[in-house]
Formats: C-alpha cells, structure tokens, sequence
C-alpha cells in the first residue's frame, strides 16, 4: 500500500481525508436532503482522487 510507504503520497491523501471529516461535520439534523446529497457527491469526488493516488487504500475507505 503506497499510504504507508510514501510520506507524500500519504499527506495527500490525509488532507482528501480531513476535508471530507469536515465535511460530514458540517451537516447536523437540520441539514437538507440536498447538503446531504452534496456531502456525498463531494466524497465520491475526493475517493476518486484517493483512488488515483493509492487504489488499495481507496478500496479500504470506500463504504460498502
């Protein structure tokens, strides 16, 4: 797994990872079904992005 080999590979990915905790933060129980539809678009977007720095991390993170 590159995650844990290469220190950029994993600070990028960190960073994908830390905008989308922020992300998920930021919707509560009066968050539209709209914010939470975008909230999941966002995520598939960033879990693109992690997939082309690291498909087997991607894979691990990726919800059934």
């Amino acid at each position: 797994m590159i995650y844990d080999t290469n220190p950029i590979t994993r600070k990028a990915i960190d960073k994908l990872l830390e905008k989308n905790a922020s992300n998920q933060a930021n919707l509560g129980t009066e968050s539209t079904d709209l914010e939470r539809f975008e909230t999941k678009v966002q995520w598939a977007e960033l879990l693109r992005k992690i997939r082309t720095l690291d498909a087997e991390f991607a894979e691990m993170v990726q919800p059934q």
